[in-house]
């Protein structure tokens, strides 16, 4: 008989074991892994039972069976973690992109265009790329990038040309609107008629979860141990991946960070795990 869950805006829809193994899969989980977690999971997922729930459900049993696993599982909420203003998600969106080759910064000061000046949340450069970036950061997953949201920005991109041509600004030739929420249907249509490109959580052609996963570029937020002023010390010392803090010695780690170096320790190996680095 099939179990109905719900949604966090109330919708229910069919438990399907298939979705937690395709998000173990993304998170690197080995097949008997998988078994495993899916079996228990299944075994407690009760009619009427939140997502938010079954995800925890998902975790708590993954930690069981590979701890390394269970924290590239915890993205999405990790993710989350870098709001709730949202600047250390355009630093976040940044560093990805300087992963992936581009020139990427956040500008500390605002930018001109022809009519008005700008706050931008990013500008990444790559070869003749000067891309502008609209980091959209969302407080909930299921949260939407609405129509409005990218009219806005490209009223904002095209102003900016705009400057470009009276030598204001640079030569913005690319507009990117970056996400760990999701795109509405209208935001994607327009977006798509303007060559606006997408990037969302699990969008189907620019997927923020892809992006990460393929170059193992998971945030400092997905290790659940961290107090916050932890988190906001590694932040405030440019640690926002942690293939950064894999690459640090724990000594001098825990100096810089005001932790104890066996927590410091801990921390690094961790790191090496989530990012494969021996």
């Amino acid at each position: 008989m099939s179990v109905y869950i719900v949604k966090s805006k109330g919708e229910k829809v069919h438990f399907n074991p298939d979705k937690i193994r395709q998000a173990l899969i993304r998170a690197g989980a080995r097949p008997e892994t998988i078994k495993h977690v899916i079996d228990r999971v299944t075994a407690k997922v009760k009619e009427g039972m939140t997502t938010r729930v079954v995800y925890r459900i998902v975790g708590s049993e993954l930690r069981k069976e590979d701890r390394c696993i269970a924290h590239r599982y915890n993205l999405r909420k990790g993710l989350l973690k870098l709001g709730p203003a949202g600047f250390i998600f355009e630093k976040y969106v940044a560093s990805i992109l300087e992963a992936y080759g581009y020139d990427a910064v956040v500008p500390k000061d605002e930018i001109k265009g022809a009519c008005v000046v700008h706050e931008v949340d990013g500008i990444a450069k790559r070869n003749k790329s000067i891309v502008l970036i609209e980091a959209k950061f969302r407080n909930k997953f299921e949260d939407t990038v609405t129509l409005k949201d990218a009219m806005s920005t490209w009223a904002r991109y095209q102003d900016l040309q705009a400057g470009a041509k009276k030598g204001f600004c640079p030569a913005f030739n690319e507009v990117w609107i970056v996400t760990n929420g999701q795109f509405s249907d209208r935001a994607q249509q327009f977006s798509d008629c303007k060559g606006l490109r997408t990037v969302g959580w699990n969008s189907k052609v620019h997927s923020l979860a892809k992006m990460v996963d393929h170059e193992a570029l998971y945030p400092i937020t997905v290790l659940d141990e961290l107090k916050q002023w932890e988190l906001d010390a590694f932040t405030d010392h440019g640690y926002l991946l942690c293939r950064q803090v894999a690459k640090k010695d724990p000594i001098l780690l825990a100096k810089s960070i005001g932790i104890p170096q066996q927590q410091a320790t801990r921390i690094v190996r961790d790191c090496k795990d989530i990012v494969r680095v021996k």
